[in-house]
């Protein structure tokens, strides 16, 4: 703290300035970043497990969450593996959507519409979406075939046997399908029976087959036709469900997944739920707490196919689809050229169907019965894909991505494919949809994270876009005493069991603050960038496959919108609504279409500027943003705007204090911080601003951010108010350590010591005392301290600094609530709370759940108890006794700061 002496810090105020505006100048945008309405508060994903509920539970479950400043749920029923199931812990509960489930439902619904809270439902026990209420019609479906050889000897109408379907799916499980006497299935589709010549040459040229389906006899099964020369084999295809199951469904809910090409099986399938869902409201949605149906992400494995693919294709492509059929079962008949380019008509085929007869047909439903839907149209990359990303997510209410916390999935090249945030919020941008959601802090690690760490990340997606977050997730416990509980493989087990749960409401009112701001303001870009019609078309995190360059930022468009809404006006690229950019960027090697090459060069003659690569020797205007030491990376930032006023969120991506000499391309307007740690505004009066830029001195602390806003009318300003910021970054007067002794109280019914003393704060983890070392829950810190006369008298001001600490804080000082600490710095302003001679410090410390859970693994203890048998799930799953201890308590050191 001492470096920070000399330093223009954008963080120090005028003191006399903020005490007379006070409370007066906040504008209603103010208000609601301080206190966020519901909109902008996190929601969170609520794991049925197996089934199993227990309605006394679902309600303090609700108004735990409630009180803890989450604003909804989506509730999502699901299996569990038998790994995870040790003894049938998790019991299995009554069919989903049964009258049972409903029950249950009906009680959730009901308190979260007293709790004035939001809920979501997926429309499947476990994804993708399915049921064992499906039809054979309506199932998934793919291809199957059967040979015969013909040759010159052979005799007219030889029968062609029906192809034959392997007993198991491609994971390995019985294939789901229902079968008549005759052992076929109860739907199946002839598509078509090819010809093909047996030939010495490397690859197969379609005119050399022969489509002979008008030949065949669908009843005796027979084929009329017979080459006039040579050998020929002879394909039968027919279309038949796929048999694929349910990813993981609960026990008495297994039941295969719908044909999501198919319009019909939609639409019974959606029809389903709200028959069954529109009773426990009345019949009336907008009366109830249930507002949204969620289709989660297509991860089938199977080939699919349907009944609608031949039509369509041939009105796509201009050519029909069955001579490359035999492709679809060995692509190396063809030549490479030949079939990269049938490919791609393939996926544009199954793309389109997918977009109007599953993601349109299911928001046509839901909206026509009071309901909006959600859904993971565009991903994540791990699976097999087939849409054009942002035409799936944009045919949505809300379009959804996700990001992992802990995990790593990289490609090749290194690039995370499961942070699918810049894709959702360019889909949500340029579809006008307004919310970015995500599916937020996955992971495969349990019970090791804190508020402090899940920020790091949640940061980092809010600059690409994120503005509202699902946390993944709330696992449902029926059993109230049991510790930490029961816990879904994937995800942080984030329920009213976590140690620090009740202390956790200041970190989703964080969360709620950076996300009203980000769902009210319009996201500024220098550069628009279409990223071609190749399918899948996934978007990489941002600033990874492309670049706008340093300082500049980027949004995406996809054909449909660039067609549809783009214009060129004075030079600019235009959508209305949307943005205005400087260039339109085609990439390098991105597919583009005849029709939008006319166009570009249309575009090109009004005055567009459309680059390939050189992106900065066409922009012509400087960057938004700029900081001295760039080449470091230490800086972050995106851009929104609203009205008069410019939002600059920044944030500082490393774990250590930092100072940066900062340039905004702002001028004439004056500067503002907006914390979203503690909502407070503050004017800023040491800065430097011409005609082109805002200059001024930034200091953060270790992962810090903050909102940096500039105020087209000063008049007016949007808020000012007194606080501890520009305290919380400067560098005191006078800095007292405490060099006290603790009394650390534990409980001992988490296998901890009743007291102990510590004259030097350490994390508990080094204790040789293994109820210490292995400790998990909340403790308790008590001191005294002193503070002398003439420090109290000459100080204006007067802070407690905590130092260091694991994982989350509340504090008292002579028995006064000072409130959380999540986050560095650790800081308390005391100024009214302390008194002249000795003073009563409290501090509270929560933990994580994890250093208990390996305590009992390697002491063979039982303090804590779980489902969950690794502390990370996979084939590399790690041992809860190999598993390292997270540091936790309070390390300091403790300070007064005087100012």
């Amino acid at each position: 703290m001492k470096s920070t002496f000399g330093i223009l810090c954008f963080f120090i105020l005028s003191y006399a300035c903020m005490g007379q505006d006070k409370g007066a100048l906040k504008s209603d945008f103010y208000k609601n970043f301080v206190k966020p309405p519901q909109q902008a508060r996190p929601k969170i994903y609520w794991w049925w497990l197996n089934g199993d509920v227990d309605t006394v539970r679902l309600k303090e479950e609700l108004r735990a969450m409630k009180n803890a400043g989450i604003s909804g749920v989506d509730i999502f029923e699901i299996g569990v593996s038998a790994d995870d199931n040790p003894g049938g812990m998790i019991k299995a509960g009554p069919p989903f959507m049964g009258p049972g489930f409903l029950k249950s439902l009906k009680v959730a619904l009901d308190e979260a519409y007293k709790l004035d809270m939001e809920a979501g439902m997926s429309v499947a026990s476990s994804w993708n979406a399915g049921g064992s209420w499906v039809k054979p019609e309506h199932a998934a479906k793919t291809l199957y075939s059967s040979k015969t050889e013909l040759g010159p000897a052979s005799e007219k109408g030889v029968k062609l046997p029906f192809p034959e379907i392997s007993p198991n799916d491609p994971r390995g499980r019985s294939r789901l399908i229902s079968y008549d006497p005759d052992k076929r299935p109860v739907y199946y589709q002839e598509v078509t029976v090819l010809a093909i010549p047996k030939s010495g040459r490397e690859y197969l040229d379609t005119t050399d087959i022969v489509d002979v389906t008008s030949f065949f006899d669908k009843k005796t099964e027979k084929l009329n036709w017979l080459p006039a020369s040579g050998n020929w084999e002879i394909y039968r295809y027919i279309c038949a469900n796929s048999g694929e199951h349910l990813f993981l469904p609960s026990p008495n809910s297994v039941g295969p997944i719908i044909d999501h090409y198919d319009s019909l099986a939609t639409a019974e399938h959606l029809r389903y739920f709200i028959d069954r869902l529109k009773p426990l409201v009345g019949g009336n949605f907008s009366r109830s707490a249930l507002k949204y149906l969620y289709l989660a992400s297509y991860e089938a494995t199977d080939f699919a196919w349907s009944a609608g693919v031949p039509e369509k294709f041939l009105s796509l492509n201009g050519y029909p689809v069955q001579k490359f059929i035999p492709a679809l079962f060995n692509g190396k008949k063809y030549r490479p050229e030949i079939m990269e380019n049938f490919r791609h008509d393939l996926r544009k085929t199954f793309s389109e169907m997918m977009i109007s007869n599953h993601y349109q047909k299911a928001k046509e439903i839901c909206n026509a019965n009071g309901l909006k839907i959600i859904s993971e149209a565009g991903g994540p990359g791990v699976y097999n894909i087939p849409v054009e990303t942002l035409k799936a997510l944009g045919a949505l209410d809300i379009p959804r991505g996700e990001f992992w916390h802990k995990t790593v999935n990289a490609d090749k090249d290194g690039i995370d494919k499961i942070w699918l945030v810049k894709e959702i919020a360019a889909a949500s941008h340029i579809y006008k949809q307004g919310i970015v959601e995500e599916e937020a802090f996955t992971t495969t690690k349990s019970w090791q994270e804190s508020p402090a760490e899940l920020k790091i990340i949640a940061d980092r997606a809010f600059c690409e876009g994120m503005n509202r977050l699902v946390i993944h997730g709330f696992p449902h416990n029926p059993k109230r005493d049991m510790l930490p509980g029961i816990g879904y493989f994937a995800g942080i087990h984030y329920n009213d069991k976590q140690t620090w749960w009740p202390a956790a409401k200041p970190f989703h009112d964080y969360l709620a603050r950076i996300s009203y701001v980000l769902q009210n303001a319009r996201f500024v870009a220098d550069v628009l960038y279409y990223y071609g019609e190749d399918i899948p078309n996934l978007v990489p995190p941002k600033n990874t496959r492309f670049t706008a360059g340093k300082g500049y930022d980027y949004e995406i468009i996809n054909t449909e919108v660039m067609l549809r809404d783009l214009k060129v006006a004075n030079r600019e690229w235009v959508l209305p609504g949307v943005g205005r950019y400087k260039v339109l960027s085609i990439g390098s090697g991105n597919r583009i279409g005849p029709e939008v090459k006319k166009r570009l060069a249309e575009w090109q003659k009004q005055g567009g500027v459309i680059a390939e690569l050189d992106i900065a020797q066409l922009l012509k205007t400087p960057p938004d943003f700029q900081y001295k030491n760039e080449a470091a990376g230490t800086l972050d930032f995106i851009h929104y705007q609203k009205e008069s006023l410019d939002f600059y969120l920044v944030r500082n991506t490393t774990g250590k204090w930092i100072s940066e000499h900062c340039r905004f391309r702002q001028s004439n307007a004056k500067p503002e911080i907006w914390d979203p740690v503690s909502g407070e505004a503050y004017a800023i009066d040491s800065y430097k601003n011409d005609s082109n830029f805002t200059d001024m001195d930034i200091i953060l602390p270790p992962f810090g951010s903050s909102f940096v806003v500039f105020d087209k009318n000063p008049a007016s300003p949007a808020g000012t108010s007194g606080g501890n910021v520009s305290y919380y970054f400067s560098a005191p007067n006078q800095t007292d350590t405490l060099k006290t002794k603790w009394q650390v109280a534990f409980s001992e019914k988490r296998g901890g010591p009743k007291s102990v003393e510590m004259n030097t704060l350490q994390s508990w983890t080094k204790s040789e005392v293994d109820g210490l070392r292995y400790y998990s829950g909340s403790a308790t810190y008590t001191t005294k301290f002193d503070i002398d006369k003439e420090s109290k008298k000459s100080a204006r001001r007067i802070f407690l600094d905590l130092g260091d600490l694991s994982a989350i804080a509340t504090v008292w000082v002579n028995g006064k609530p000072l409130g959380t600490t999540w986050t560095p710095p650790f800081r308390y302003e005391i100024s009214g709370a302390m008194k002249t001679g000795q003073n009563d410090l409290k501090i509270e410390i929560g933990n994580n759940w994890s250093n208990r859970i390996i305590g009992d693994a390697v002491l063979n203890q039982q303090y804590a108890s779980t489902n969950l048998k690794t502390s990370s799930w996979g084939k590399n799953g790690m041992p809860w006794n190999k598993t390292a201890l997270t540091p936790s308590g309070l390390f300091g050191p403790v300070t007064i700061l005087y100012y």
